[in-house]
């Protein structure tokens, strides 16, 4: 369609212009033809794109990263803390059911000015130096649905999850999707649950998901989470929670990954970046 923009610079051109600018026009009329032809509605549509966004359909290595910056909310007030960097790595294959997953996440959390991974940080709600983990996840399988469900490979005991994908939002070469999810766990020696609610909102270009036999595509990742005090913090009942706001890329190149991370993994954890997929290989191989 030629929308009222279009139209009105239209009237202020003359013939040689317009001339000129056709094959443009047709060029822009047939990407918006083809791009019409990609399935973002339909449960194979929608299941296929989002593992292509998130993952890969071709079972090779899939990195991801994130970097973000922590703030402790009490009331009104955000308070600037820590900063968190993180790599992912993950292999997907197709199952009966949707999609399987093995995944490894290593996280440091960093000193917001300096970006040095912390070995204790100074809480400046209680003064206390706390000792800080290593943080992320170890190697663990998960399934995404046909539905878009998501399922761990094992049952937690005590573990709330609730979990959903958006729909797709696209207009002209971009494409949006949400997942968001929200836990509740019980922690020994807290007497609530650890509560953690993370949103992170995958763009991708169109293009790239209609090229012929793209099995995964690059997607730029906005990330925001809102969780308990984490316990190495030492809040106690202490009012107010956590939030943290940031950036991530999927199917990224090992080259974009936040140079804060390398320099903390290389130290401390040089295996990682050696080869990061034997840390799933065990998992990937074993049955069930």
């Amino acid at each position: 369609m030629i929308d009222r923009r279009m139209m009105l610079g239209g009237l202020f051109l003359g013939g040689a212009s317009m001339a000129a600018g056709a094959p443009a026009l047709a060029a822009r009329l047939r990407r918006a033809r083809a791009g019409a032809a990609l399935d973002l509605e339909s449960p194979e549509g929608r299941l296929r794109n989002f593992i292509r966004i998130r993952g890969a359909l071709d079972e090779g290595l899939v990195i991801g990263w994130a970097s973000a910056r922590y703030y402790g909310v009490i009331e009104d007030r955000m308070d600037p803390l820590f900063a968190v960097v993180s790599a992912t790595f993950a292999r997907w294959r197709a199952v009966a059911d949707g999609y399987e997953a093995v995944s490894y996440e290593l996280a440091w959390f960093t000193d917001a000015v300096t970006g040095k991974a912390m070995d204790t940080f100074r809480n400046p709600y209680t003064g206390k130096d706390c000792k800080v983990p290593t943080g992320g996840l170890a190697p663990a399988k998960f399934r995404i649905g046909r539905d878009l469900s998501f399922h761990l490979g094992r049952t937690v005991p005590g573990l709330q999850m609730e979990h959903d994908v958006l729909p797709f939002e696209a207009r002209g070469d971009d494409v949006w999707v949400l997942e968001r999810s929200r836990t509740a766990m019980p922690i020994p020696g807290l007497a609530r649950p650890f509560r953690y609610s993370e949103s992170n909102t995958f763009h991708a270009r169109r293009a790239d998901l209609a090229r012929p036999g793209a099995t995964r595509v690059t997607s730029e990742v906005s990330y925001t989470n809102v969780c308990s005090w984490r316990p190495w913090l030492e809040m106690g009942d202490h009012p107010g929670h956590l939030t943290a706001t940031g950036i991530g890329r999927q199917n990224a190149a090992p080259e974009s990954l936040p140079p804060a991370w390398v320099e903390a993994t290389r130290a401390r954890r040089p295996e990682v970046l050696e080869n990061p997929a034997a840390i799933l290989q065990p998992l990937w191989d074993a049955k069930g």
